[in-house]
């Protein structure tokens, strides 16, 4: 599975990716507001092992994808498509984006997102796509709007960070908006 953008090359993960992979999950900075760092190399060998195995389920609901700039051929970060109710016409589905620092404020993120966003709709036909942050991670918040995401609902004081309690913002858009 491939997606193209302008400046980038969307594609299912391979086990040869897991050095790259061990090093964008295992990074503090892209890890900060989640919960899901990876402590070693056997870890992530056994993350893409898993996820290998969710790509052959039928139907697919698991589209976690590399992306690579194309004019270096570089591994930037992940974008994920998780598909909610795969039985269901027009179904729900969960965004989320991955990225290494170095490649933050480039807008890699918004294009690598818009493309998979693009392809839900257009191809999978879902119905509705979600995506969420912590209030206090203003970045993650920026590609959802960017995204032409709407947001949905403020859960206040939802969880903590760094020893105090965060609000989670849920932001949405719907496959009538995206076709507006």
């Amino acid at each position: 599975m491939t997606i193209k953008t302008n400046r980038l090359l969307l594609r299912d993960l391979c086990e040869e990716d897991v050095n790259e992979v061990y090093k964008l999950f295992s990074n503090k900075d892209t890890m900060l507001y989640l919960d899901l760092p990876h402590s070693d190399i056997e870890h992530t060998k056994k993350y893409i092992t898993e996820l290998l195995a969710r790509y052959l389920e039928t139907p697919r609901r698991c589209y976690e994808l590399a992306v690579i700039l194309t004019e270096t051929n570089t591994f930037i970060g992940v974008v994920n498509l998780d598909i909610e109710h795969p039985y269901l016409k027009d179904a729900r589905a969960c965004l989320d984006y991955y990225f290494l620092p170095e490649y933050w404020g480039q807008g890699y993120a918004t294009e690598a997102s818009t493309a998979l966003i693009k392809f839900a709709f257009e191809t999978l036909e879902v119905n509705k796509i979600t995506a969420g942050t912590m209030k206090c991670n203003i970045n993650s918040e920026t590609v959802m709007k960017k995204c032409r995401m709407i947001q949905e609902a403020e859960f206040k004081q939802h969880t903590q960070f760094n020893g105090e309690w965060v609000s989670r913002v849920e932001y949405a858009i719907l496959k009538q908006e995206y076709f507006a």
